[in-house]
């Protein structure tokens, strides 16, 4: 005969994990009230306890606690706030090393008098690493063998779960399947069709195992373009007639379903609306046979619908042409300005406004339009020295970059044969002087003559010599400043007559010599003043005036330009010839927008000219 489980049986199989054993687990905090689990997982708990009652196993109250994330589905509220503390302590208790723990409870909707209910939870794993913990209040009597049959009998709950769970595993694969193929399309509407075939297959299927036979289904997915909805895709059907009273009927329950925001049902159609920032964006139309419209097919349906919509949607607008796009994006722009326009409106305000701001400065507003170019300082006055004859140098006195006084010498030629030549042409002309007298002396007129002629042959010849030695030294034909010529390290190098050996820049006068490129000469004229700046003095401007635009052109840096000279304005700084910096040449005013543009334009109308004419 069974025996009634006695209090130190309970307390023994109660709190056997709370006597300090090791791997205790911290108490755990009872589930929210409005914790619940999903309406399958609620249906088969309460199936599960039919099945009790009808097997005559008593249970007042089931209660089920997930522990892997889920969520819970606590003792109902007017059990009482005693059942909910005990229920919060068991849930404390259980563990795997402990999966099973027991506690009394008085109930407020005790029958008996001083009966107390035997509150009981075990820890059940099912799936993949998804445990729960289920809580079961059973009225009195309470013996052994309701315990323990209470545990075989959570075999089938743990069952029911599992199943559930594998069931939704395999439904999510499914829309992983869907979705691969869906996204392996190559437009928006060729994804719609895939997506709605394969969901009519999907739901024929359901169907058919909910009325366990054929069942017909068909689908349709309406785009919805300013709260009226359009068809799109249908399943098993690649055109459809709009005039068809199917697609008619579809039509107005779609229309229902975009005016109320929310599904529509009615005899044998289901519409099922996507809404994106409160308005419908798309609804899926089902047409079928009413009991083959039920609750598992509805959720498939909208799990499916809802991850394939957004990506169908993004994909379409993508398709839209581009003056689509433009004109999408300035009516958004127009609602966002608008008296009713969304949250964030007034940035867009503000927005506009610096976007105005921004035009009137870039196309109303003038500046000062300037060319710019490299530069050069020259001396006003410049002056070459080269070679008086042919010789070679014997010692350089000038290096560039040293001031010099006119008349300074600056180079001396080598003058060792010069001075040979001198003593020849000497000893020459003495010889024939003395010839000379003898043949006065004789009267003997055809030698007077032929002792003159070398007379002045010696003469002529020594006086050349002479010539050469007194301009033997270079001298500086002008104060100023050597600009070129370094001959230190070319001592005895050969010159020839005419070869530039210096050039001399007076340096109390200075010019600007500035090389414009081709593209911009045209709008360089005399007359127009600028700024410069020097590279050994960044930090000072200063003002100039164009003197002279030359027909000169060069190459510098790669880039063809002209010379262009100008003078300077007011004081001049201390200055060196050679000095280079930038100078800047107003040539007159336009818009911000033009200055900008103005190369690239050229430079495409000179591309457009050279290709297309």
């Amino acid at each position: 005969m069974t025996e009634p489980v006695g209090d130190d049986a309970l307390a023994a199989a109660g709190s056997a994990v709370a006597e300090g054993e090791p791997g205790r687990v911290a108490p755990a905090e009872a589930p929210p009230a409005d914790a619940v689990v999903d309406e399958s997982v609620r249906l088969r708990l309460l199936a599960w306890r039919q099945r009790l009652d009808a097997a005559g196993l008593a249970c007042s109250a089931v209660a089920l606690h997930g522990e892997s994330g889920q969520a819970g589905l606590p003792f109902a509220p007017e059990l009482g706030e005693g059942l909910a503390r005990v229920w919060s302590q068991l849930l404390a208790r259980v563990s795997p090393d402990q999966p099973v723990a027991l506690e009394r409870c008085q109930l407020p909707v005790d029958v008996r008098a001083g009966a107390a209910h035997l509150v009981m939870a075990a820890r059940i794993s099912y799936g993949q690493a998804q445990t729960a913990v289920v809580g079961l209040c059973l009225p009195p009597p309470h013996t052994e063998r309701t315990v323990q049959a209470m545990l075989l009998a959570l075999a089938s709950l743990q069952w029911s779960l599992a199943e559930h769970h594998q069931a939704g595993l395999l439904r999510i694969a499914r829309l992983m399947d869907v979705l691969g193929h869906v996204s392996s399309q190559e437009g928006a509407h060729a994804a719609a069709q895939e997506w709605v075939n394969r969901s009519a297959v999907w739901g024929r299927e359901l169907a058919e195992a909910e009325t366990g036979g054929t069942a017909a289904l068909s689908l349709a997915l309406f785009d919805v373009r300013q709260g009226r909805p359009r068809w799109w895709v249908g399943s098993d059907t690649a055109w459809a007639q709009k005039a068809a009273p199917l697609v008619l009927e579809a039509t107005e329950q779609a229309s229902r379903a975009v005016a109320s925001l929310a599904e529509v049902q009615g005899a044998g159609w289901w519409a099922l609306p996507v809404l994106a920032q409160g308005q419908a964006t798309a609804v899926l139309v089902v047409h079928g046979e009413a009991r083959a419209l039920s609750d598992p097919l509805r959720q498939v349906l909208h799990s499916s619908l809802m991850l394939a919509e957004p990506l169908l949607r993004e994909w379409r607008k993508a398709e839209r042409p581009l003056w689509q796009h433009a004109w999408d994006s300035l009516a958004h722009a127009a609602r966002q300005l608008g008296p009713k326009g969304q949250h964030g409106h007034l940035r867009w305000k503000l927005g506009a406004v610096a976007l105005c701001a921004a035009a009137v400065l870039l196309l109303a507003v003038p500046f000062d339009e300037r060319v710019t170019a490299p530069l050069a300082i020259e001396g006003q006055t410049r002056q070459l020295v080269t070679a008086p004859f042919e010789g070679f140098v014997a010692q350089a006195r000038a290096r560039p970059g040293e001031r010099v006084r006119q008349g300074q010498v600056l180079l001396d030629m080598e003058t060792r044969e010069l001075k040979v030549e001198q003593a020849k042409y000497s000893s020459d002309r003495e010889q024939a002087a003395g010839k000379l007298r003898q043949a006065m002396a004789e009267h003997d007129a055809p030698a007077v003559a032929q002792a003159s002629a070398l007379v002045q042959q010696a003469q002529a010849q020594l006086s050349l010599v002479e010539n050469k030695l007194a301009r033997a030294q270079v001298l500086a034909p002008l104060d100023g400043l050597v600009v070129s010529g370094d001959w230190t390290q070319q001592i005895g190098a050969p010159l020839e007559t005419g070869k530039q050996l210096f050039e001399i820049a007076a340096v109390d006068q200075y010019r600007v010599v500035l090389h414009v490129a081709d593209h911009d000469i045209a709008r360089v004229k005399s007359g127009q003043p600028g700024e410069l700046r020097l590279a050994g003095l960044p930090q000072q401007s200063f003002p100039f005036v164009v003197s002279l635009v030359t027909a000169t052109a060069s190459v510098q840096e790669g880039s063809n330009g002209f010379r262009v000279e100008a003078r300077w304005q007011g004081a001049a700084p201390v200055l060196s010839p050679g000095m280079q910096g930038v100078g800047k040449v107003s040539v007159g005013q336009a818009n911000l927008l033009t200055i900008w543009t103005r190369s690239s334009l050229d430079w495409l109308r000179m591309k457009w000219w050279t290709w297309w004419w």
